[in-house]
């Protein structure tokens, strides 16, 4: 209702903002990406915390309250003043974000589960739209729900397709669904996501969605409103980032050969499913003569692997796996059993004695390189990729749980932080630019959007470049 007040004077898309004309918030207090991406978005590192007040009441309910009214009294909150006063100068309230683009920043906490961060989201973002906010765009470092977008009433999609699968679903639905509606009544304009889970599924539902919400839409942009009801899924491919990471830092960091164009690196896809993601990275490595491969496993009736085999392999001959330095990519790492399953048979080693390689597999690789967009480290994984047939982890901070949690994993994770990229998509949502056609290998590197944290206490890892240590 109160909604018709505030005018549209500005899309998403039209062009690149100024500083001036954005905010930056978190979920909570003192999140550390919120305050990175604020810098680079041209703010003060403490703005998220000094724009908006999260409380949370003693009966566990929670309030964000947007703190735009610090105009009236506090001069570095001068850019919300002309929003408090009307045409004729008269005091006006629920006007202070008028002009303004807001960014949430959400990740996952170890202090609230992710339900809770959710609604947190929308609630902010409705707040935001609530008070005069030309747009709000979620930079999502992890969407929740992401892995079940599918529902059994969904019979063409790949993984509902038999009755098993749809026996097992039934009585569930597309909670992925759920969460876009949600985004899109809460006046959520643009999500962006790095390495969503199942991108072309969310980019759909978000389509459909946008589509059940068409008429409440079209007459919202009929009347120029700031609340306009429509969605954006802006998916970041990660494979640049993590193809430049190897070529340029998998020697000094990894301690990988890279020597003549790659020919002792190998990029294995853990199932099918990832095999077109992983000959992404591989290719924009540069790493023109390393090797591809995928791993297939068959299983006895319980689920346990019995047997590892390499399919689909490329510039690899004789399945010859002899001092090959292994980089294994995946979205995710939750117990860490299968990665560590996997890389044990891959280096001819069972805990069971009864899992073996398939006879036509060669050699034993050099270094194991495992790499997870996102795992918080929970229950028995930190003791599974402990495992020395694991030698190095790479994560990201899409879900910054993860580094806060290593234990005795420290020694051997590093860990990419994606900040400066997502505030550069951001900018690139800004303008209607196409993320993944801007955020290539030379520019990210241009631009130093790429800080890397590398493990304690490891003294060969060293930058040669520019002095620079740690610094991609």
């Amino acid at each position: 209702m109160s909604y018709r007040f505030h005018k549209a004077s500005y899309n998403l898309g039209d062009r690149e903002l100024t500083p001036e004309e954005r905010v930056v918030v978190g979920t909570r207090p003192e999140i550390k990406e919120a305050r990175r991406v604020a810098k680079h978005l041209g703010l003060h590192p403490y703005h998220p915390e000094h724009i908006i007040r999260h409380t949370d009441w003693q009966d566990g309910e929670y309030l964000p309250t947007f703190l735009t009214a610090k105009c009236l009294k506090d001069p570095d909150f001068a850019r919300f003043k002309p929003n408090y006063f009307d045409a004729q100068g008269k005091p006006q309230w629920g006007f202070g974000l008028r002009g303004k683009v807001v960014y949430i920043v959400h990740t996952f906490s170890s202090n609230y589960d992710p339900q809770s961060l959710d609604m947190r989201v929308f609630e902010i973002a409705d707040t935001a739209k609530y008070n005069g906010a030309e747009a709000v765009v979620l930079l999502a470092y992890t969407l929740d729900h992401s892995a079940q977008e599918r529902g059994v009433h969904d019979i063409e999609h790949e993984r509902m397709r038999t009755d098993a699968a749809r026996e097992k679903a039934d009585g569930q639905a597309p909670i992925s669904r759920t969460m876009l509606k949600l985004c899109t009544t809460s006046g959520i304009d643009a999500i962006v996501v790095p390495d969503n889970h199942c991108p072309d599924d969310t980019r759909a539902l978000c389509a459909e969605v946008n589509n059940e919400y068409a008429p409440m839409s079209e007459h919202a942009k009929e009347l120029g409103l700031a609340m306009r009801y429509r969605t954006d899924f802006v998916h970041i491919d990660l494979a640049p980032m993590l193809g430049a990471f190897i070529a340029r830092y998998g020697a000094s960091y990894l301690g990988f050969d890279i020597s003549d164009g790659g020919k002792n690196v190998m990029f294995m896809s853990p199932d099918l499913g990832a095999a077109p993601r992983v000959k992404a990275i591989r290719a924009r490595s540069g790493l023109v003569n390393s090797a591809f491969a995928v791993m297939s496993k068959t299983k006895d009736v319980h689920g346990n692997i019995e047997t590892l085999r390499l399919v689909e392999t490329e510039n690899l001959p004789g399945n010859d796996i002899e001092g090959k330095c292994v980089f294994i990519p995946d979205d995710a790492i939750r117990s860490g059993g299968t990665m560590k399953a996997n890389t044990a048979i891959l280096r001819g080693k069972s805990d069971d004695g009864k899992t073996v390689r398939d006879e036509s597999l060669k050699g034993t690789p050099a270094k194991v390189v495992v790499y997870a967009t996102r795992t918080n480290f929970a229950g028995i994984s930190r003791d599974m990729l402990a495992a020395d047939v694991i030698d190095y982890i790479v994560i990201t901070n899409s879900d910054p749980r993860g580094l806060r949690d290593l234990g005795k994993l420290d020694q051997k994770t590093f860990q990419i932080w994606i900040n400066f990229l997502m505030a550069d998509a951001a900018r690139c949502v800004e303008r209607g630019d196409d993320p993944n056609k801007v955020l290539t290998p030379e520019y990210m590197e241009e631009e130093d959007l790429i800080k890397i944290e590398v493990p304690h206490g490891n003294n060969i890892l060293k930058d040669r470049t520019n002095g620079r240590h740690g610094i991609f």
